[in-house]
């Protein structure tokens, strides 16, 4: 961040403080040595209603509820995502994608049966367990499973404004993810990465 600008990245109260996406963190050396991030990724699940109904489970502090109230655990996503956008502030793609599963992140009503043949109704708005609306605020409210990897630049007031977007992927109905799907979006948003950075290498070539 300095390299923007000196007064940036100087505050830090635990020297030993870090983060770490739990998909980790691809780098990639460009022509001039300089190390870019070409893709960062994190999956997360939140929401077992799915789960427990279908093995007949029941929650809540007496044990007589099909829904258990949606925790914040999630939210610890946006420290990783804003420590990674100050990081790349001076990048103009930002390659972080953020898999959801879980009855938490539904995008539609979904029906489970009981053991017992009876059937419960998820609604996906439910405000108690949808936890979507926690999330895209890290996207500016762009649309979820769709790559966001290139950076927005929007104008406002007569001033350019740079947004950095996370790419948002859920799978809407609370199923798990499967590998092969994920390996084909960090693909697409890797190789996203890759055409700004060639188109940036392209730029510092031609100013010389």
């Amino acid at each position: 961040m300095q390299e923007v600008d000196k007064e940036l990245g100087q505050t830090l109260y635990v020297l030993d403080s870090n983060i770490k996406p739990d998909g980790g963190l691809i780098e990639v050396q460009d022509d001039n040595g300089t190390w870019r991030v070409l893709l960062v990724s994190e999956a997360k699940h939140q929401g077992k209603d799915i789960e427990n109904i279908q093995n007949g489970i029941k929650v809540g502090v007496n044990n007589d509820q099909d829904f258990m109230v949606a925790g914040n655990a999630i939210e610890r996503s946006h420290k990783n995502i804003s420590e990674i956008a100050n990081f790349m502030l001076k990048e103009a793609h930002f390659p972080y994608v953020l898999f959801l599963e879980g009855s938490n992140f539904l995008t539609e009503d979904i029906i489970v049966k009981r053991p017992n043949g009876e059937s419960v109704t998820i609604h996906y708005n439910t405000g108690s367990l949808n936890r979507l609306d926690r999330l895209t605020s890290a996207n500016y409210g762009m649309p979820i499973n769709s790559n966001l990897c290139k950076n927005r630049f929007v104008k406002s007031n007569n001033r350019m404004i740079m947004l950095q977007a996370t790419s948002i992927y859920t799978q809407g109905d609370g199923k798990r993810w499967d590998e092969e799907k994920m390996l084909s979006i960090m693909l697409e948003i890797a190789k996203t990465s890759m055409q700004v950075l060639a188109s940036d290498l392209f730029k510092q070539i031609t100013k010389k």
